[in-house]
């Protein structure tokens, strides 16, 4: 199965694994590495897979002491992050050769903009990110030419990773979420990747929620708010003052030359720029006018410069350009409250409510400038109705004087994806707040479509459907008033909140949306598109390519349509009854790791609301995570196999031509592949009997998602035509049959784990499946 592998790739998991190997021994001890050797043997023979072999080698594991549980968990884990480091440095190593040969394209329009959030979705430590990204520059170099030394430095870096948890040891503060973020986004090598698409007119930008997403979110108030704009301040501000070094090297020797007093006054001009780079440090009242004054001395020199040389500075080019990509020299954030609490501000005391602190610390520091250098939106979850989008309107006016912040309303419940486009009609029907929209946000009018709390609510399929239907009559309303709609899409990284490929996410979005790509990306996701510029810079090229592809598309016709809104209802009704199934809810509460959530400190956010147990309360991360944990992947695909059996030959073979007429189905069919390959049930059924819940409860459960599980694989081969759930991507097949027993001795001692209340022992596993599965929830 691995010759669909490259070479290069195998050959690198083997040398650094090996080296891995070496490591615990050397730490272990012999026989403690024959252990875990043993283990791993086991798990990748038929034995060891199988609901028997999994029961035999936990009964194994529980006789060893806590120390040995945590050691066997820890080597796993390691062992699985390191295959993603040779993952990634083969990637790079390969996009580094193509990217020598290919000529970027300069033809194609529109945005692209990542919103960047932790949310609880990067369960890794941060110092264990710091020495991987060590070791993934140095698996990169090994592939570009392989030397003695770097077996040596290997075995160092191994080293260094053996004495560190895997896993987050306390819980993060806001402002650590937002170091991580920045550290990645605003590395130096990332920063030039956005100013080489500026340069090839292919913008791209970056937004983040981390210090301005109140909803929800105790900790988040003004003082986040100016700390996360602190914080990007001073990376950006890290990042022109080693271009103005480099500048200054280049000039002061010209101050010798036969031009030598023009040189001189130049030198003098451009110290004036250090000058206000000192002014600017710390972001306070009144920061706006600083930075434009900073703007105004540098649009000077660079004029200066050119009258002298003839020829543009490329270091004060680069600093404008950077500049123009961040008019704030700040990454801006967006704004989000609940809808409820925005009409409580309007009625209380501004000290009161956060969101109102907020907004008047955005007034305070962009005065008669546009507050959009610092927050890019106000973003209103739960909007039910035109008033909460005029609430906060009325909320934005109150602090900035005008409607100079876009409100953007978040529809993401069922009820509120099928009555968005009513409340968007009956907002517009005002010809004030059209020519509001027209002065002040640039006659652009943005909607927010979450995922996550839709698919929770209704299942992967109806959510998308949903969101399909929204997206498509959503436009149809904007447009008709004139205005230009953006969509913001709240997608995670698993396929059970929206994720998967840039071609799966959106091969079925409208043209508008392809127009002006804004999309969130959360947690581990950020550490793996930003990596590497060569990633990231892929990344972009993946999704200009996906908005000309969205330009030839053609619309399903309507029987399809009908067709899959048959499919949705059903597979949404199913969905619905087994969460209010007898004994459901203890099955996430007494079978996965749900009740401990609060004890894996993997986000700032609270992981889970207060009060007993039930969907309302569920958050839509720590639910999908859950299914994650225990290999179920519950979300993605229970209904579909029962609608498939329903059907007469005559109406399958209608969704067999659906698969090639409608972009969102074949989209969906095709992650469904994808998820359907990596879901484990005897793993799943292994949690079930180690649980409270009864053996005929537990006994019923198996054999129920067995049924299903096996229906919906039946029903994919048939409305693809092929043997393989990953037809399309077969190393992704053989990627995914590798390291999944990989991850079953995590899964074993999780359960451990969770029977003793080991809680180092709970937050290592957690991580180590997370980097097996490739993502947290």
């Amino acid at each position: 199965m691995t010759q669909t592998l490259p070479k290069e790739l195998t050959s690198l998991v083997d040398w650094s694994v090996s080296e891995l190997g070496r490591v615990i021994e050397s730490e272990l001890g012999t026989k403690g590495f024959q252990r875990i050797e043993n283990i791993r043997r086991y798990v990748k023979s038929d034995n060891g897979q199988s609901l028997q072999g999994l029961l035999k080698l936990k009964k194994d594991l529980a006789s060893l002491s806590s120390k040995e549980r945590y050691d066997i968990a820890h080597s796993f884990s390691l062992m699985l992050e390191l295959i993603n480091a040779c993952e990634a440095a083969y990637r790079t190593f390969r996009l580094k050769e193509e990217f020598k040969k290919e000529t970027l394209e300069s033809h194609r329009y529109g945005r692209i903009i990542h919103v960047l959030t932790a949310h609880p979705t990067e369960s890794r430590n941060p110092d264990i990110i710091y020495y991987f990204k060590k070791i993934q520059t140095l698996l990169e170099k090994h592939l570009d030419h392989s030397e003695d030394q770097d077996l040596q430095d290997l075995h160092v870096l191994i080293k260094w990773v053996w004495r560190i948890p895997m896993s987050k040891q306390r819980k993060p503060s806001v402002m650590d979420e937002a170091e991580y973020i920045y550290s990645l986004a605003l590395q130096k090598d990332i920063l030039d990747v956005f100013i080489q698409q500026r340069k090839l007119k292919l913008p791209f930008y970056i937004r983040t929620w981390v210090g301005g997403d109140k909803d929800g979110h105790p900790g988040v108030d003004e003082k986040t708010m100016l700390g996360s704009l602190q914080m990007a301040r001073g990376f950006l501000l890290e990042w022109i003052h080693e271009k103005l070094r480099n500048y200054f090297a280049d000039l002061e020797p010209l101050a010798h030359s036969w031009d030598k007093k023009k040189v001189q006054a130049l030198i003098l001009q451009s110290k004036k720029i250090r000058s206000h780079l000192t002014k600017i440090q710390k972001i306070r009242t009144g920061d706006s006018h600083r930075v434009h004054a900073l703007k105004q001395i540098l649009d000077q020199t660079a004029k200066t410069y050119k009258s002298i040389f003839t020829v543009e500075s490329p270091s004060l080019f680069e600093i404008r350009e950077l500049m123009k990509i961040f008019p704030g020299l700040v990454v801006p954030l967006e704004l989000r409250e609940d809808s409820s609490l925005v009409h409580e501000s309007l009625k209380g005391s501004p000290r009161k409510y956060a969101i109102s602190r907020m907004l008047k610390a955005l007034a305070q520091i962009s005065p008669q400038h546009d507050p959009r250098f610092y927050v890019r939106g106000f973003v209103l979850s739960h909007t039910e109705s035109a008033q909460d989008i005029i609430a906060g309107i009325s909320l934005a006016e109150r602090f900035l004087g005008k409607a100079r912040l876009p409100i953007v309303p978040l529809f993401e419940s069922a009820n509120a994806l099928e009555s968005g486009v009513s409340i968007i009609e009956e907002f517009l029907k005002s010809p004030q707040r059209r020519q509001l929209i027209q002065k002040y946000w640039s006659k652009k009018l943005e909607v927010m479509v979450g995922y996550s709390d839709s698919a929770k609510e209704n299942g992967s399929f109806p959510s998308r459907f949903l969101i399909h239907s929204a997206l498509e009559r959503l436009e149809a309303a904007i447009k008709k008033h004139g205005l230009v709609p953006i969509f913001f899409h709240g997608s995670g990284g698993s396929v059970e909140r929206g994720g998967g490929s840039v071609q799966e996410q959106t091969e079925w979005w409208p043209e508008s949306a392809l127009a002006t790509v804004k999309a969130t990306v959360q947690g581990e996701m950020i550490y793996r598109n930003y990596t590497s510029p060569e990633i990231l810079l892929r990344q972009l090229e993946r999704f200009a390519a996906a908005r000309d592809q969205g330009r030839k598309k053609v619309p399903a016709k309507e029987s399809v349509e009908k067709d899959l809104q048959r499919l949705s209802d059903f597979v949404q009704n199913e969905y619905r009854e087994i969460l209010k199934a007898p004994h459901f809810l203890e099955l996430i509460e007494w079978a996965t790791p749900y009740s401990f959530m609060k004890d894996l400190r993997m986000g700032s956010r609270p992981s889970k609301r207060q009060g007993a147990v039930d969907l309302t309360n569920l958050r839509a991360i720590p639910w999908v995570l859950c299914w994650t944990q225990t290999r179920a992947l519950f979300p993605s695909w229970w209904g579909v196999g029962s609608f498939w059996q329903t059907l007469s030959s005559e109406e399958k073979s209608r969704y067999q031509k659906a698969f090639a007429q409608s972009s969102l189905f074949r989209s969906y069919i095709k992650v469904l592949g994808f998820t359907l390959e990596k879901i484990e049930l005897d793993i799943f059924a292994m949690y079930l009997h180690s649980s409270r819940l009864p053996k005929e409860v537990a006994d019923s459960f198996v054999a129920r998602f067995e049924k299903e599980f096996a229906a919906c694989k039946k029903a994919v081969h048939e409305i693809t035509g092929e043997k393989s759930l990953l037809w399309y991507r077969p190393w992704l097949e053989t990627s995914i049959s590798l390291r999944s027993p990989l991850i079953h001795p995590l899964n074993v001692l999780q359960l451990l784990a969770l029977q003793d209340k080991d809680i180092l022992l709970l937050r290592e596993t957690v991580t180590g499946i997370a980097s097996g599965m490739l993502t947290t929830g």
